[in-house]
């Protein structure tokens, strides 16, 4: 065949009836991804088949391809058979592997452009030129890629798996990148189960493109809360250009799209929203202006302030909370007298969100607290007081120490704890007036106080409160002494080796450790003698941070009678103490951790029986760490 006729077959119609079957090219012959083609009943009434074209990677073989196949090339493609089916006969079902095709649309690549591309581009391209194409009389042909089809794979086998088994194949889509997309957001809003559209949402999030930005916003109006929540969080993701979308969003009729617009567009962060956000608080549903007043605080706007204000006066307490912590956030003066107001709501919890904004407000707080130290609700004064003490400022000093002699007992534990807080030395003396009222819960905070503000004028109402009746008052005080390092507390503290509670003889030794006064040697050798097995522990740490070799002895003849969880502690400081070192302490070994009864916020009766529940789960710490090699 000449070569002249081999370029007119190839610029010939494949399937004209009139010619004979051409030899074709090489170019011809190979075909990317075979087209599966359905032919509509349009297409079927007609008397003449539809003219087709054959395609490689998308780029239509035509007269005008490029490269024309050599002659060799055309001389080694076999003719067609005699008996060859017409063309516009049904086309056969091609038995091929997808991974042939692959390799074989690679090499048509290599052979138009050899150098332009590696071979992982080669297959990207590949992998994103039309796979199948299908087509239906309603909607008409449709082209699936092979990336594409990979994420319907990828996608069914997320059906009724977990959130963590999830994660991996939600891995695997994103990696696909935008290809990606169709099918996620043809997902997303179709009747796949509530796993596959939560999924579809976080990878669309993390693919991070704006063509995610509308199917998203659709989810939003989700039947199920666990997809709403994962559009948002996706949306969140997105930034900027998801912004004007959401702002049309807050339009929808639909309740929950306009709530969670609301929600990702505080957390975007644009401030010129506040504006738009204010012009429509007042008329929205109480859910919607939740999450209005939410992103108004977290946008930072001062110009919310004022139209915020109206809502601490809702009858809806939850509407309230929000409102105090958004104002809280805007720290605007203008909040101050009407957030003390709430500090006398029947909600403990709009209680708290009014003490913690003005906290947040800061230092321009304090003035108005003060005055409010004499509120005729105890109340108020009781949370005044609170809020006082976080913001540490001097100024609230005398209105506090006023405050120490209230008629109610909680006014006046909180005053005594807010004292501790600031740390002002003048306090101690103060303080020290309290410990003895004749109620436990204040003389326990006046304790803490004390030992919080430290340094000598805390020594003598601490060693005071070692000999209250109450254990857990002599508890505090054993904590507080040993943190002020003082060795002037080590024969109070070795006293209080013999208490009759054993949490405070357990307290006291640690704390002779921490001072690290050889003075303490002999009575801490004597306290091995103690039946608590966790006071003996807490005896054995001790002299090993002492490092004083006059415990050697008496620790290897301890060694060979006690129990395992007490031998344990004194094989790991026998030697150290050999060599007359001393020993860091090791938290592990401490069977009730040091701050058992330190947060200001706990109840002196919980905290009794926090002490005692402590042991019993501490002990079994111990023994894994033993039975572990500690």
């Amino acid at each position: 065949m000449s070569g002249s006729s081999s370029s007119r077959a190839v610029a010939a119609p494949k399937d004209s009836p009139k010619k004979s079957k051409p030899e074709k090219s090489k170019v011809a012959a190979v075909k990317s991804p075979p087209v599966k083609s359905v032919p509509s009943k349009a297409a079927a009434a007609q008397p003449k088949a539809k003219k087709t074209e054959a395609k490689v990677d998308s780029k239509t073989v035509s007269a005008k391809a490029k490269p024309v196949a050599s002659h060799k090339e055309v001389a080694a493609t076999p003719p067609p058979a005699a008996n060859a089916a017409p063309k516009n006969a049904a086309p056969k079902k091609t038995t091929s592997k997808k991974a042939t095709e692959k390799v074989v649309s690679v090499k048509v690549l290599e052979d138009q452009n050899p150098t332009s591309q590696t071979v992982p581009e080669k297959i990207d391209t590949v992998l994103d030129k039309p796979a199948v194409e299908n087509s239906s009389p309603e909607k008409g042909p449709t082209t699936i890629t092979a990336k594409e089809m990979r994420v319907q794979e990828l996608l069914s086998e997320l059906e009724g798996k977990s959130e963590t088994t999830q994660r991996p194949i939600i891995d695997e889509i994103v990696k696909l990148g935008q290809p990606a997309i169709k099918p996620l957001a043809r997902a997303l809003n179709s009747g796949a189960t509530f796993q596959v559209r939560m999924a579809s949402a976080t990878a669309l999030g993390e693919i991070g493109n704006e063509r995610c930005v509308q199917p998203l916003v659709q989810a939003l109006a989700d039947s199920s809360l666990n997809v709403q929540r994962a559009a948002v969080n996706a949306l969140s993701l997105l930034g900027e250009p998801a912004v004007e979308p959401l702002m049309e969003s807050l339009n929808s009729p639909d309740d929950s799209v306009r709530r969670w617009s609301s929600e990702v567009l505080g957390k975007l962060g644009r401030k010129s929203v506040a504006s738009l956000l204010i012009e429509r608080l007042a008329n929205e549903t109480t859910e919607v202006q939740k999450a209005m007043i939410i992103a108004l605080g977290e946008l930072g706007s001062a110009k919310a302030t004022v139209p915020l204000l109206g809502f601490l006066e809702s009858e809806n307490m939850d509407l309230v909370r929000h409102t105090a912590e958004a104002l809280g956030r805007l720290g605007d003066e203008r909040g101050i007298d009407n957030l003390i107001q709430c500090l006398d709501s029947p909600s403990v919890d709009v209680r708290k969100a009014a003490a913690d904004a003005l906290v947040k407000t800061g230092e321009a707080a304090v003035p108005a607290l003060n005055n409010a130290l004499k509120h005729s609700n105890h109340t108020v004064r009781r949370w005044v007081a609170e809020a006082l003490g976080h913001l540490k400022d001097s100024r609230a000093l005398g209105p506090l120490v006023a405050a120490l002699k209230d008629e109610n007992v909680r006014v006046r534990r909180y005053a005594a704890l807010a004292l501790g807080e600031i740390g002002d030395p003048k306090a101690a003396k103060h303080l020290q007036s309290l410990l003895h009222d004749p109620i436990q819960d204040v003389r326990y905070s006046a304790v803490k106080a004390v030992a919080g503000i430290g340094g000598k004028a805390s020594l003598e109402p601490l060693t005071t409160a070692l000999k209250d009746p109450d254990w857990v008052v002599r508890l505090a005080a054993a904590q507080g002494l040993g943190s002020l390092a003082d060795k002037q507390a080590v024969p109070v503290l070795c006293e209080a080796l013999k208490d009759s509670e054993w949490s405070v003889r357990y307290h006291a030794a640690l704390s002779l450790g921490d001072i690290g006064d050889v003075a303490a040697v002999i009575p801490l050798i004597k306290a091995l003698n103690d039946p608590r097995e966790s006071v003996r522990r807490s005896v054995v740490e001790s002299l090993g941070r002492l490092g004083d070799k006059r415990s050697v002895p008496a620790l290897e003849r301890q060694r060979k009678i006690d129990e395992h969880l007490v031998t344990a502690v004194i094989d790991s400081v026998l030697p150290s103490l050999r060599r007359g070192r001393k020993v860091e302490p090791r938290p592990e070994h401490r069977m009730m951790p040091q701050p058992i009864i330190n947060s200001a916020t706990i109840k002196p009766k919980a905290a009794i029986l926090a002490a005692r529940s402590t042991a019993a789960a501490a002990q079994s710490a111990a023994n894994a760490v033993n039975s572990n090699g500690g």
